[in-house]
């Protein structure tokens, strides 16, 4: 059976989620808090694949509701889902149920007290009700839930790990750390079992002279038996696991040391550490996929599998491997994810992706719109999504333009303006499209040596006639040391103290008239002999009034806007018009 669609429903922090589509690989981003475990958690309590895993606690209860829901003749539904029936399923429900008439469609729904409701899109007879009810139950998935994977340690004490294999309690290991290193051994080869049997033998204390000839033979075979299947585990896990983790080329080694099961990992600069000397997104990786390749394929037949936040101590390279062995995971078995890296969300995918987020009353919400709603209550949470689109966005427009870097929004709208403008004149032409990247004064040096990426550096355009020199001297000193020509300043072009300075008064005016109004007031003129951003300065302080610390970047966004929608009707003097060209013709120079 397959997972189509899921309704969480009373459950923690959900009123009610709506109907979730599933596919092979269900991605939910959003932000701490928002109820991304919660979904997960509801749709792993309709049937967990470990009965262990069965019950509803109290606080699985929604906390505004729970009073209401304790007096309750009745409790309610807290998950649903509908699942399509596949061969296999159609197949079985055939041969037990020959004179049903035939469905491919089922919902099962569990309540808070644990009862089973399945619903069928056909009229079934009383007397095959409860048997079919039964039967579907049977058939359906189970649910597989993580969120701790254990990290596997370099260092495993065999006969310590053997002994706590079986207790409970403070002096047992971990679940996670169990399971992770039970598959390890079942990855070499090595059963409980067989280092019950083989313990004593290959970790007796006793010295050569208290051994017989015999004795030592067996002893002898034995380790080269087992120093075999460490060999050819760590060969294949050394092939297999570079084909999921693409940061590096690492070889693994298993060897004894002492009454320890060893794992050594060797770069491709032949330095060999320990598994816990590498990274922790590493050994969070190997846990993983140690984990899931085995179990996936051992025991996870007809199972789906939740990830609670898989993949936080990875890098965001790292991140999209684990999306990457998702894939080959998702082939058996369906996944449905939490996470808020953008690296984690596919754009090629993205209709994958569904955000949960809180509305005003503090309830989680799911939704496959990816845009902001009224409210913006889910715009922290689209950020991941938002972020994923971008990175790719910029990848491509940065792989076909030319970057100009500047310092300010306000700088970058106005060029852009300008820019555009000449453009649809016919006035300016260049190889690639040009885009302006602003920066601010801290980030400068950084986003040039990126943007270079193996190339020239990016041109800069100081506009600012406050900080223009003492920023060249700056880079000249530094990156820019050997291309003074990509330092391009405002004042070159004349007298200007701000970029604001080159662009007609009028078109200020008509642009943002009503917004130097409302921060300033209504008496308030334009003087074509000052420089535009230090006469509102002083218009401001001689009034008593507090500019927006944005003021500059929405002006020149309403002028960018006039601009566009404006092109055919907005005049500029021909001097004007020459200072653009100019400026143009000195940033897009080769």
């Amino acid at each position: 059976m397959k997972l189509k669609l899921f309704r969480v429903q009373n459950f923690r922090s959900f009123i009610d989620s709506g109907w979730i589509s599933c596919q092979d690989i269900t991605a939910i981003a959003g932000v701490n808090e928002a109820g991304k475990s919660n979904l997960l958690k509801a749709l792993w309590k309709l049937k967990p694949a470990f009965q262990s895993d069965n019950r509803i606690l109290h606080n699985d209860l929604p906390r505004d509701r729970f009073e209401e829901l304790m007096e309750a003749d009745e409790l309610p539904e807290f998950v649903s889902a509908k699942f399509k029936l596949e061969p296999r399923d159609l197949a079985l429900l055939k041969k037990y149920f020959p004179t049903l008439k035939p469905f491919d469609t089922c919902v099962v729904s569990r309540t808070l007290c644990g009862k089973y409701t399945v619903e069928v899109p056909i009229t079934v007879p009383a007397d095959k009700a409860q048997r079919l009810h039964n039967f579907i139950l049977k058939i359906m998935p189970g649910f597989i839930y993580y969120s701790n994977y254990g990290n596997l340690d370099s260092n495993i004490y065999l006969p310590q790990m053997l002994s706590k294999f079986n207790k409970s309690g403070v002096n047992a290991l971990l679940p996670a750390k169990k399971r992770t290193i039970k598959l390890l051994l079942l990855y070499v080869g090595i059963t409980p079992e067989m280092l019950r049997e083989d313990l004593p033998l290959l970790f007796s204390n006793a010295t050569a002279s208290h051994v017989t000839a015999a004795q030592l033979f067996a002893l002898t075979q034995k380790k080269e038996e087992y120093q075999k299947l460490f060999d050819e585990a760590g060969e294949r896990l050394s092939r297999e696991f570079s084909q999921m983790w693409r940061q590096g080329d690492y070889k693994f080694k298993f060897t004894f040391e002492g009454d320890s099961l060893r794992i050594w990992v060797t770069d491709s600069s032949g330095n060999s550490a320990p598994l816990e000397e590498r990274s922790v997104g590493m050994q969070w990786f190997l846990s993983f996929f140690l984990v899931f390749s085995l179990e996936s394929k051992l025991f996870y037949t007809n199972t789906i599998l939740l990830l609670d936040e898989s993949g936080m101590t990875l890098h965001s390279l790292a991140q999209q491997d684990l999306v990457r062995f998702m894939e080959e995971l998702s082939k058996n078995n369906q996944i449905i994810y939490t996470t808020h890296s953008s690296f984690m969300i596919p754009t090629s995918q993205l209709n994958r992706a569904k955000i949960v987020y809180k509305d005003k009353s503090g309830h989680s919400v799911v939704s496959s719109d990816l845009k902001l709603n009224e409210e913006h209550s889910n715009e922290a949470s689209l950020l991941p999504v938002k972020s994923a689109v971008g990175i790719e966005l910029s990848r491509s427009i940065l792989s076909n333009s030319t970057p100009i870097i500047v310092l300010s929004t306000a700088e970058q709208f106005l060029l852009t303006a300008i820019k555009n403008f000449l453009s649809g004149k016919g006035k300016v032409k260049a190889k690639n499209d040009v885009i302006f990247v602003s920066t601010g004064v801290n980030g400068l040096e950084g986003t040039a040596q990126v943007l270079a990426d193996g190339r020239s550096l990016p041109k800069v355009f100081l506009t600012d006639s406050n900080i223009s020199e003492k920023m060249e001297n700056y880079l000249l000193s530094k990156t820019y040391s050997d291309d003074e020509e990509s330092i391009i300043k405002l004042d070159s072009f004349g007298n200007f103290e701000t970029l604001e300075d080159v662009v007609p008064y009028e078109i200020f005016a008509k642009a943002a008239g009503s917004y130097l109004i409302r921060i300033l007031d209504s008496s308030f003129e334009l003087d074509t002999g000052l420089p535009f951003v230090e006469q509102l300065k002083s218009y401001a302080k001689e009034n008593n009034y507090t500019l927006p610390d944005n003021f500059r970047d929405e002006l020149a966004k309403r002028v960018k806007t006039y601009m566009n929608k404006n092109f055919a009707e907005i005049k500029i003097t021909r001097q004007t018009r020459k200072l653009w060209q100019n400026i143009m013709a000195k940033l897009l120079s080769e």
